[in-house]
């Protein structure tokens, strides 16, 4: 008998890592399925919630141009924070530096963070950031879908130099699942933003990002910042908001060693939704995310672009 033959038709996952807050503030653990609403486009969708801890993949971006020097040798004694608070035992991590240069400094296959640090150093005037967003981008891109994909950036928000355009780098993100977090160094000539966010009083639970019910209302603050960003604004706060990341601020040791915990607390804290949409309509879909509790905040990523 003649086979018919199978047409296989790209079927893309959407996964929505999901902050939920309280009407007072504080981290909003327990929920279930039922509890989400999603919709697509306007189109309610059939949502999976992920129960179990999510393992995940970040792509370190560490500006090393000279712009930033009097900053590396601390940035380069951030690596244990970061492998401890970030990567965590199921986690993996790569590191890419740029300057005038862009250099895989760790691929995912090899080594710690802590390590790869130790080596990093101040050269060279350009800082290609988003040319290395998007060799960073790339390597999550080859990483598992069930895995939670994260951009972390360490520098100034600004680029100079690069051969890619900033919005191919959100596209790309949008359309690889990637959450792109950033945590800033001011530019020369600019004040400095307060935002920090400080742990004085977290438990250690709360410190490690558990569902324990911290007072994160600091974080809503910037996370309210960061949805709002608008398009004329910096870089990075241009790819936190549309992937539904947050920028931090720091120009401590102290200031970055918190900045570290606070992007632990929402990775950790974060429900994580996926589904399949039920319309695959070519270009950018508009996501919104409803839960079942009176006065919730919900944070998440507006939306993503859908290939052909």
């Amino acid at each position: 008998a003649q086979q018919i033959p199978t047409i296989r038709v790209p079927v893309r996952l959407v996964t929505l890592p999901t902050l939920v807050f309280s009407r007072d503030s504080r981290i909003l653990p327990g929920l279930q399925m039922a509890d989400f609403r999603v919709l697509d486009n306007g189109r309610p969708q059939t949502v999976t919630l992920n129960t179990s801890a999510t393992p995940v993949s970040i792509a370190l971006a560490i500006q090393v141009s000279q712009d930033v020097r009097q900053y590396v040798p601390f940035i380069a004694r951030a690596g244990s924070a970061i492998d401890a608070l970030l990567v965590g035992e199921s986690g993996e991590a790569a590191v890419v530096t740029y300057g005038s240069e862009v250099t895989v400094a760790k691929p995912f296959e090899a080594g710690d963070v802590q390590s790869a640090l130790r080596t990093i150093s101040a050269s060279g005037t350009p800082a290609h950031m988003i040319d290395a967003g998007m060799r960073a981008v790339t390597l999550l891109a080859r990483r598992p879908r069930s895995r939670t994909r994260v951009l972390l950036f360490i520098g100034q928000p600004m680029d100079s130099g690069s051969e890619s355009a900033l919005a191919s780098l959100r596209e790309g993100a949008e359309k690889e699942n990637v959450t792109v977090y950033a945590l800033a160094l001011p530019e020369a000539g600019t004040s400095f933003v307060s935002d920090t966010f400080s742990l004085q009083g977290l438990s250690k639970a709360e410190r490690g990002g558990f569902k324990a019910g911290a007072d994160l209302g600091k974080l809503i603050s910037v996370l309210n910042r960061n949805a709002n960003a608008a398009t004329g604004a910096d870089p990075f706060s241009i790819l936190t908001a549309a992937t539904g990341g947050t920028q931090l601020h720091f120009r401590k040791q102290r200031q970055l060693a918190d900045a570290i915990a606070a992007t632990g607390v929402q990775l950790r804290s974060a429900y994580l939704l996926s589904y399949y949409p039920n319309s695959q309509e070519a270009g950018y879909h508009t996501v919104k995310i409803e839960v079942d509790v009176p006065g919730a905040k919900v944070y998440s990523r507006p939306g993503y672009w859908l290939s052909d």
